[in-house]
């Protein structure tokens, strides 16, 4: 169950985003992360988005070390998931390569006892039983091509959690949405089933984050994700053209 998941695995919860978050109004504009975060993207040189992200990828993680963090999992919590569930992991491929990361990161669907997808240090992505469930095959592709962005900011991340800087953990966070935006974009996919897949898993928890402080509003994420689609849209010289709906 969730309380077998290893602190490594726990760092990196994304989507458990409080149900409380849903009530707030929406803000007039973006806070100091939100603000930060669609900087970043807007300094993106005009060049194949590809290249920029090959030119800021991490270095793989040893094969002892992935080795080690995977064997951290009880064996009875790994879940063989059924056909419908193997198919929508199949759907995932496309993400894996343009990350590099077919060959590196694993996916495995464990018992978590609720609907979340986290990324373990480099060596793989967690995906429960709940969530391959929740979620269509677009809506997973969105939220793990999130979770493997936080690899190229993992550095920052923990300069950012020893110095308490929660401000720059939320924009980290925003990061990884607007990666996600612009990587199915750049595979010719529709982004916005990401923000069906956001709400979904919002709506899914009770209660309160735990580390809320480090988890920017489900407002802002909201709004972040549709002004990065709306960037993409309008940067066709770096971003590539926007897909055209099924």
């Amino acid at each position: 169950m969730f309380k077998n998941v290893t602190v490594w695995a726990i760092l990196f919860v994304i989507l458990t985003t409080s149900s409380t978050a849903q009530a707030q109004k929406p803000s007039a504009s973006f806070g100091s992360a939100g603000t930060a975060a669609l900087a970043y993207f807007e300094r993106i040189p005009a060049q194949s988005f590809a290249s920029y992200l090959k030119s800021i990828r991490p270095g793989k993680i040893s094969p002892q070390l992935k080795a080690k963090f995977i064997t951290m999992f009880p064996k009875q919590d790994i879940v063989t998931p059924s056909a419908e569930g193997r198919a929508k992991l199949a759907a995932l491929e496309p993400i894996l390569k343009y990350y590099g990361r077919a060959e590196v990161i694993d996916l495995l669907v464990l018992r978590l006892g609720q609907a979340a997808v986290l990324f373990l240090a480099g060596a793989a992505v967690l995906i429960s039983e709940e969530a391959l469930n929740l979620l269509t095959a677009k809506e997973l592709q969105g939220i793990v091509a999130h979770e493997l962005g936080h690899e190229y900011f993992w550095n920052e991340w923990q300069q950012a959690r020893l110095d308490k800087q929660y401000s720059k953990i939320q924009e980290i966070e925003l990061r990884c949405d607007g990666l996600a935006v612009i990587v199915m974009n750049q595979l010719g996919l529709d982004p916005s089933p990401f923000t069906s897949a956001v709400t979904k898993l919002a709506k899914s928890h009770s209660g309160r984050l735990v580390n809320v402080e480090y988890y920017p509003s489900f407002d802002e994420r909201i709004r972040f994700i549709l002004t990065m689609i709306a960037m993409v849209n309008t940067r066709g010289a770096v971003f590539g053209p926007m897909p055209s709906k099924e």
